[in-house]
């Protein structure tokens, strides 16, 4: 950086696929221009994790404007608008690990510890209900199974850490991918027409073939074999 400047960084930015804003890569070059050192690879993937999209959600906490008008909320703020104005029913939002809705006085079947001679009893509580979403889209199209066995983990850690914890109860993976393009079985519909033309416009602009993907990311194919048995070894092992 300091013998190639902003440049420099704009060519580790593409082949480290650090995905960094313009904005962000420019506070880089002025802080490491200031420090008078370069940064190393593990810096520049550090500062890009912990200012991904995943973590800091800038798209949603972005300005957001609909018909040319500029919204008084961001997305994520219209997202939190449907809680502040009908709250009821809701225990934890936005404020922990999880959220929190209202349960009901169930039997509770567990045991009562060493005080009570480590039996088990059954217990009228009020019991709430936990609701935990992780999204794992880019670990999972970069390495399938890892990435959606982690993916399926962290849903779990944060369940655990809500409160004073919560015990897990039943999980589901889901995954949204392009065409599968199966050897020897590749659909009709699966080509690289635009579907945002109307259907006389796709015609007309069909090329055939299929869209491209970085050499990084795995093929829709590959995420649909390995990515579930990722997601079900975590939560088969975390059940047994």
């Amino acid at each position: 950086l300091l013998a190639g400047g902003k440049a420099a960084l704009e060519n580790a930015n593409t082949e480290l696929g650090l995905a960094l804003s313009d904005d962000e890569i420019d506070y880089l070059v002025d802080a490491f221009t200031r420090a008078q050192r370069n940064p190393t690879d593990v810096e520049l993937m550090m500062f890009a994790q912990a200012n991904s999209e995943h973590c800091r959600h800038k798209i949603f906490n972005a300005d957001w404007t609909i018909d040319g008008e500029k919204q008084s909320k961001s997305l994520s703020g219209m997202i939190r608008n449907t809680h502040e104005l009908h709250p009821e029913g809701t225990v934890v939002a936005y404020s922990d690990n999880s959220s929190v809705i209202e349960g009901a006085n169930i039997s509770r079947f567990y045991q009562r510890g060493a005080a009570k001679g480590n039996v088990y009893e059954a217990s009228d509580e009020l019991t709430h209900i936990l609701m935990k979403v992780e999204t794992h889209n880019h670990p999972t199209a970069i390495s399938p199974f890892p990435g959606a066995s982690t993916g399926a983990g962290g849903e779990i850690r944060d369940e655990g850490a809500t409160g004073r914890g919560a015990k897990p109860k039943a999980g589901l993976t889901g995954f949204t991918v392009s065409n599968l393009m199966v050897t020897h079985a590749v659909q009709p519909w699966e080509n690289a027409r635009d579907v945002a033309q109307a259907p006389a416009q796709r015609d007309a602009l069909a090329q055939g073939g299929i869209y491209g993907k970085p050499d990084r990311i795995a093929s829709p194919l590959q995420i649909m074999i390995d990515g579930p048995l990722g997601g079900a070894a975590f939560n088969n092992e975390f059940g047994r």
